[in-house]
């Protein structure tokens, strides 16, 4: 049997195939409005009743009830596996597919998935005619929103009914067992033996497609406001990881040829309201911040993301670590912000859609964005603003990668300073700048993916308060495994400095649905073992969550601040030998680093006067 293909690849492989065309050359297809009509392929009929989207890349008969993207028709119309219909598709479109036998173990997880998938579009199928068939308040809610009927059709949208087992009773009927009911998330194990209810209950309903439209997980937003949590997403299943998943990118991709760009939103209803209004490209996270995975799959449809974000402070600090993860791609990024409390939805309807247009063409590239952040904290007015704005947006040139892009903005802000576009830049090119500065902020974010790497990396020496509250926040999260979601909401990877706790910490994240089962088991930390021991020793005590990741943040913070003052200290050395420095540009960068070391050795003092700040956090 031919073996298992990479997930990229078979993604490739159906953006290669555009459905109608696929199709078309089965049944000739006729133009029906925005879809495509001919008569069912796989039942006798007279009347056509098969449709096909090219925008969502599905097809449906509304007669025998066959339906699903470009692989399931090649499936269902030549009779292969799912494995065999790719290689199928490859051959139509000269993608090569290197050779690999296939385990048995492959091929039951290959069935088990294509199970979950057809449960999971059972169960939108269901929820969908819930919502439409007959009054309730999910209809209501929509209506309130101004939605559509075809943009309710579009993205599937359906309810929940306010009972324990209506489609658990629903896909029973229909001859799904419960238990994979259970395991694609549909449904919760009761406290009595081989008992299930329904896990969602009294929602709207948002199916959660992949990229190449397989529904493959849920999320329910609840209709009165005294109902918690407000959004609940499917569990981590095989199919459903939402650090992998982009809500809307499975329409957003056929749209990204026409705008050039993705718009990264913030929920469901940001995108489907776009979409609405217009921006077919736009797509959200699950309720995560970006990750590394979100990065690489945007990637493979755009050069640019347009980032739209609240104006707030949580909204700011996401937009840094984003930042960052697409600092290490060629991908370029944009920030939209949004006033304060405004949904891109409410703006339109307040603003126009002219107004939101110009936002999109006035966002700032990711330097702009950052300078702009630092402007606002410091006075060009003065000598002191003047060092400080200098010392922050030189870390963030001394980034580009192009020498150009570096000059260009070094030139403008040197204007706006008031100083010599040399003076900046040779600000950037100093010796301890690059080695100091810079060097430990590459080592920080450094990122490797090879455990045996990892493990041969030098351990940190200093045993300090850091790594302390390092060990006790993940000592917490392994004791607390289902409240992981609360933590992931306000701390990231990028914020251990220890590489092996930074390991542990997403290995969590991660698996955080098998290690329920068994939170302490080695094998999930594999090459890590030694570090998870020394975790699970760290006493925790009766410490609140709250407590922890204050204490948490407080000691990432000194530590920053004391790599920060290492660094002044070395130029202060540095300068103080240089012998080839004129006495009043040695003064003037005397006084820089006067000014530095106390601003630092203030917020230390502030650090210390904070309660929880100590080294034990009690």
């Amino acid at each position: 049997m031919k073996g298992r293909i990479p997930e990229e690849l078979v993604d490739d492989i159906i953006q290669h195939n555009d459905i109608v065309d696929v199709i078309n050359e089965y049944v000739p297809l006729k133009s029906a409005g925005s879809n495509y009509r001919a008569l069912c392929p796989f039942h006798n009929e007279k009347t056509p009743s098969f449709m096909v989207s090219r925008e969502k890349q599905l097809y449906k008969c509304f007669g025998c009830g066959q339906g699903g993207g470009v692989v399931q028709f090649i499936m269902e119309k030549e009779n292969l596996d799912f494995v065999e219909a790719v290689h199928h598709l490859a051959r139509r479109v000269g993608i090569h597919i290197p050779e690999k036998n296939i385990t048995q173990e492959e091929k039951q997880r290959l069935e088990k998935s294509r199970k979950m998938t057809e449960i999971n579009r059972e169960a939108a199928s269901f929820f969908y005619h819930s919502l439409t068939s007959r009054a309730n308040k999910g209809f209501e809610y929509l209506k309130s929103r101004g939605w559509k009927k075809k943009t309710i059709q579009r993205f599937g949208i359906g309810f929940a009914p306010d009972q324990w087992d209506a489609l658990l009773k629903h896909l029973t009927s229909k001859g799904y067992e419960a238990q994979l009911a259970h395991q694609a998330g549909l449904v919760t194990k009761g406290k009595t033996k081989n008992t299930y209810y329904d896990r969602f209950r009294k929602r709207l309903m948002f199916p959660i497609f992949n990229s190449r439209g397989d529904i493959v997980g849920f999320g329910g937003r609840v209709i009165d406001a005294a109902d918690q949590p407000k959004y609940l997403n499917s569990p981590e299943t095989s199919l459903f990881n939402k650090r992998k998943l982009l809500y809307g990118l499975n329409l957003a991709r056929v749209h990204v040829r026409e705008s050039g760009s993705i718009l990264v939103t913030e929920g469901y209803t940001d995108v489907i309201s776009l979409h609405e209004k217009g921006y077919g490209n736009a797509v959200a996270t699950l309720g995560t911040s970006l990750t590394v995975d979100h990065v690489q799959l945007l990637s493979r449809y755009t050069k640019l993301a347009i980032l739209c974000f609240d104006a707030d402070t949580a909204g700011s600090s996401a937009v840094l670590r984003s930042i960052e993860l697409f600092s290490k791609t060629d991908l370029k990024i944009k920030i939209l912000t949004l006033p304060e409390g405004t949904d891109p939805d409410q703006y339109i309807r307040r603003k126009g859609q002219k107004a939101f247009e110009s936002l999109i063409s006035e966002a700032p590239t990711s330097v702009e964005y950052q300078i702009n952040l630092i402007r606002k904290k410091h006075s060009l007015a003065t000598v002191e603003g003047k060092i400080h704005f200098a010392r922050e947006v030189t870390q963030i040139l001394s980034k580009l990668k192009s020498a150009v892009e570096r000059e260009a903005y070094a030139a403008r802000l040197a204007e706006e300073m008031g100083i010599s576009k040399t003076a900046l830049l040779s600000e950037i090119k100093s010796p301890t700048f690059r080695s100091g500065k810079q060097k430990r902020v590459d080592k920080w974010n450094q990122k490797d993916s090879q455990i045996k790497s990892i493990n041969s990396m030098q351990p940190i020496k200093d045993e300090s308060s850091y790594l302390h509250a390092e060990r006790q926040l993940l000592k917490w999260m392994i004791s607390n495994i289902e409240a992981l979601d609360s933590i992931e909401n306000q701390i990231d990877e990028t914020y251990f400095f220890d590489e092996s706790h930074k390991m542990l910490f997403t290995l969590m994240i991660e698996q955080q649905e098998l290690l329920k089962s068994s939170p302490e088991d080695l094998r999930f930390f594999e090459g890590f073992e030694e570090d998870f021991q020394k975790v699970l020793q760290t006493e925790v005590g009766e410490l609140s969550k709250e407590r922890i990741i204050k204490h948490f943040r407080i000691s990432y913070k000194k530590k920053q601040l004391t790599e920060e003052l290492k660094f002044w200290m070395e130029k202060q050395k540095e300068i103080e030998t240089q012998e080839d420095i004129e006495t009043d540009e040695k003064e003037d960068e005397m006084l820089k680093i006067g000014v530095e070391v106390r601003r630092i050795n203030i917020e230390l003092q502030k650090i210390s006067l904070q309660k929880g700040g100590g080294d034990h956090g009690k």
